[in-house]
């Protein structure tokens, strides 16, 4: 078998330069011309309207924890997406009143208010409570035995 066999399993690739990054991009001046934020279960949505040199977009932005997902939408398609939106409520809602789903219908607010009220916290009941002490105090009671007996062995 020849060296320069390309068929090799040991032939490698002639030299390649390594990777570089993309440069930055230039940055783009964006306009807020509306921002509104609502809050479901535990997700946060922050819905932007904004304009920039290419024309205007809305931008939906999802927040779980630290986490950011985004979406954008060009102005061009603001009606169609928001026709589909309505059709997917519509939806829900003959598929609630059917009963297949126990889910209450979603109504779709006309104005989106900000939300400045954090969840309410679930509130754990006195047995509950109780319970859960009592088996972190007996796990204590394991790990404080556990450690005595390996002083005791040393």
């Amino acid at each position: 078998m020849n060296s320069n066999d390309p068929s090799s399993f040991y032939h490698r690739p002639a030299y390649r330069p390594p990777y570089t990054s993309q440069p930055p991009r230039p940055f783009v001046q964006e306009d807020t011309l509306k921002s509104e934020l609502i809050q479901i279960e535990r997700k946060s949505f922050k819905l932007t309207l904004k304009e920039n040199p290419r024309g205007r977009f809305l931008r939906i932005s999802e927040q779980i924890g630290v986490k950011y997902n985004n979406i954008i939408i060009p102005s061009t398609g603001l009606a169609e997406f928001k026709k589909l939106l309505d059709e997917m409520v519509e939806a829900n809602n003959e598929i609630a009143a059917k009963g297949e789903k126990k889910e209450s219908p979603i109504v779709v607010p006309d104005v989106l208010a900000p939300v400045d009220v954090k969840p309410a916290k679930r509130k754990m009941s006195d047995e509950a409570r109780a319970k859960i002490s009592t088996a972190a105090k007996a796990r204590w009671a394991k790990i404080k035995s556990a450690g005595k007996k390996l002083l005791k062995d040393e």
